[in-house]
């Protein structure tokens, strides 16, 4: 992936003249990750549509997604453990999603839980793309939570099914937003220690 990266953008900075080389690492970057996670979507949708899950995991990813493109959360080192663990999350996410029952006080309270956790913690921005601004770390905050209470509330109206594993996702996303918090907190600290 790297390589077709390097490809692309080599191919873009020989006829697109007068781009920067800041502007080429950030290109660069954009296909790197388009690139990551369309393949492990790609390798996901195949597992689970093996085992007639298709439907339930494009629930789990939406949800999980939405609210992560905007709260941000935990982020692996390298494109293996990255998919393992996101392979786990969906995966635990679809097994309680189905295998459990959940009345709407449960479903309330699993919401008003995600909803502190991006209030704490959220943004939890990539460390190869910071969130420098506070305007926008704060817009971000803000924009997470009435995202979590807009799916929340999506979630209500779908089947039964559907609706525990969509607030499953909103939940497990949620909850990564605190390794990837503390994990961010110990590097600021390390930057700091060894200044």
């Amino acid at each position: 992936m790297d390589k077709i990266a390097g490809y692309l953008t080599k191919h873009i900075k020989n006829n697109v003249p007068g781009l920067t080389d800041l502007q080429l690492i950030k290109i660069k970057f954009g296909f790197e990750c388009l690139f990551s996670e369309a393949s492990k979507i790609i390798i996901y949708l195949v597992i689970f549509s093996f085992f007639s899950y298709t439907l339930e995991f494009i629930t789990v990813l939406i949800f999980f997604t939405v609210t992560r493109s905007f709260a941000g959360g935990y982020h692996e080192e390298t494109y293996w453990r990255c998919f393992t663990t996101t392979l786990a999350i969906f995966t635990a996410c679809l097994y309680i999603g189905i295998s459990f029952e959940m009345a709407r006080s449960v479903k309330i309270a699993l919401l008003l839980v995600s909803i502190i956790l991006a209030y704490i913690y959220a943004p939890v921005d990539h460390p190869n793309k910071p969130i420098i601004s506070a305007d926008r770390r704060r817009r971000l905050k803000n924009f997470s939570v009435i995202i979590i209470i807009i799916l929340g509330l999506i979630s209500f109206i779908l089947p039964d099914r559907y609706s525990n594993l969509a607030i499953m996702s909103i939940l497990a996303e949620a909850l990564s937003l605190i390794p990837g918090y503390l994990k961010k907190s110990d590097k600021n600290l390390l930057c700091r220690e060894a200044k």
